[in-house]
């Protein structure tokens, strides 16, 4: 038959083990507050922020709750062996996709890139949407999303075009042998220089001859411009360039064969 001092010695320790649960997860909450409140101070990832509070939030849950059992007498040893064991065996199921946690970790650990850059990999290129804990989520020129394992990722040749303020647009024209290559040249810097969008730092239009082909002298442009304006600026000095040296009666040339019968 329960007594008073019976249900007393019941609920003591249930009470204890309560209080332990209750208290310890408003502390949690407010250390998890002031982390997330760090996170933002410090420009931390948004993706890498979320998943670090993520992970402190469990750890700190699972230590009330052990803590919780032990007021209640329950020996927790076997329960640390056991739940040991089996994140053993689920990181041995997941290892692939650890491997893409792994990845994302050091992705947002050390950026190579950011949301909204422009970049392109082994095998795939354009604009990151997200950079999240298993996949990098990318949109392509004709608006297509491919999600790229970050395992993949992190071991993968990375360009950047967006890294820098700043890009060279390099463009080659081609011109006739007959063409005086020194006012081909002329008309070509100054087509550029008068279009917008031109940068004349780091340095100046660079037009120089940089080869002869078969049937055509050919002319080579460095020009740099504002890493935004890299493709008006690509299409319009090949729409523009073509359009002077017509107008001064320079076509760009075609192979040609001349047969000469006896």
């Amino acid at each position: 038959m329960f007594t008073l001092d019976n249900i007393l010695q019941i609920l003591k320790p249930l009470t204890k083990a309560a209080l332990v649960l209750l208290i310890g997860h408003f502390i949690i909450v407010y250390i998890i507050k002031i982390i997330n409140r760090g996170f933002e101070r410090s420009k931390v990832d948004n993706s890498l922020a979320i998943f670090l509070s993520k992970g402190i939030n469990i750890i700190l849950h699972i230590l009330i709750i052990l803590s919780a059992l032990n007021s209640l007498g329950i020996s927790t040893g076997g329960i640390i062996a056991a739940f040991s064991a089996a994140v053993v065996a689920v990181g041995v199921a997941l290892k692939d996709s650890l491997g893409n946690v792994a990845g994302g970790i050091l992705l947002l650990l050390s950026p190579r890139f950011h949301a909204g850059d422009y970049i392109k990999t082994d095998t795939d290129e354009g604009t990151v949407i997200d950079i999240g804990m298993l996949h990098t989520t990318i949109r392509t020129f004709d608006n297509k999303q491919i999600s790229i394992p970050n395992g993949t990722l992190i071991n993968s040749h990375i360009t950047n075009y967006s890294a820098e303020e700043t890009r060279r647009v390099d463009l080659t024209f081609s011109i006739p042998y007959e063409t005086d290559a020194e006012t081909a040249k002329s008309i070509i810097k100054n087509t550029i220089l008068s279009r917008p969008k031109i940068l004349t730092q780091p340095s100046e239009p660079f037009v120089r001859v940089i080869s002869y082909g078969e049937s055509s002298v050919n002319i080579i442009t460095r020009t740099w411009c504002n890493t935004e304006d890299y493709w008006d600026v690509y299409f319009d000095l090949n729409e523009q360039i073509r359009y002077a040296l017509k107008k001064e009666g320079i076509d760009i040339p075609y192979n040609q064969l001349d047969v000469h019968i006896k």
